[in-house]
C-alpha cells in the first residue's frame, strides 16, 4: 500500500486485549498463550480475548470443559467491538478435537463461559497476529 504525500509507512504489531473473570493482560507481542488460568477453572467464568491484526489465528493445545454447559466461542468480526458482522467459527465444549482457527476478518475473539456446577481443567491455546502497516 502507499501513503499519501507527507506520510511514511510504519509497521505496527497488533495487540491482544482481554477481560473478564479469568485474569489476563494485554500484549503488543505478535503471539502468545491464552488460558483460562492454572488448574481447574472456577464456576461462573466469563472471559474474553480479542486478537487484532492480519491473519490472526488461535490453536488449541489442550481443552477440557464440562460438556454442554461450559463453552469457548471462537468468533471473527471486522468490528473491534463485536457489535456487528460477527461470524461464529466454533462453539467448543467437552473434549473436542484440538484444532486451529484462523480469521479472515480483522478481529478474532475467544469467549469462555462456565456455569455454576462442575469444572474441568479448561484450555490452553497459542495465538498469533499478523503485522499491519499504517501511515504516520
Amino acid at each position: 500500500c502507499a501513503c499519501d504525500a507527507g506520510y511514511i509507512r510504519e509497521a505496527v504489531v497488533e495487540a491482544i486485549q482481554c477481560g473478564g473473570s479469568c485474569g489476563c493482560s494485554g500484549s503488543l507481542a505478535p503471539g502468545g498463550v491464552i488460558s483460562d488460568g492454572a488448574g481447574a477453572y472456577s464456576n461462573y467464568e466469563d472471559c474474553w480475548w480479542i486478537i487484532s491484526g492480519n491473519s490472526s489465528s488461535v490453536s488449541f493445545s489442550s481443552f477440557s470443559t464440562e460438556s454442554n454447559y461450559d463453552y469457548v466461542y471462537v468468533e471473527e468480526s471486522g468490528d473491534a467491538s463485536f457489535s456487528s458482522g460477527v461470524v461464529q467459527l466454533a462453539t467448543l465444549s467437552g473434549t473436542p478435537a484440538l484444532a486451529t482457527y484462523s480469521a479472515t476478518e480483522r478481529f478474532l475473539r475467544l469467549r469462555f463461559t462456565s456455569d455454576s456446577i462442575h469444572t474441568r481443567d479448561g484450555f490452553t491455546a497459542s495465538w498469533t497476529s499478523g503485522f499491519s502497516t499504517v501511515c504516520v
